[in-house]
């Protein structure tokens, strides 16, 4: 279950970055989002919980 709830965060934060989602893991804080570069038209986009540390990320065009 966790990985789809992951899928579906990720699949929110990739159009909105600074949309409030709870933590697919532990459902008792927001993920913190920060962006880093990867190439000339990539971002990676990293997902952290502040409360449990739970971590995931995606790869992101920057034309999307």
């Amino acid at each position: 279950m966790s990985r789809e709830l992951w899928i579906k965060a990720g699949s929110l934060l990739a159009t909105d970055p600074k949309a409030s989602i709870k933590c697919p893991e532990c459902d008792e804080a927001d993920l913190e989002v920060c962006d880093t570069k990867a190439g000339d038209d990539h971002v990676e986009r990293h997902m952290r919980c502040p409360k449990c540390g739970a971590y995931n990320a995606l790869y992101k065009s920057i034309a999307e």
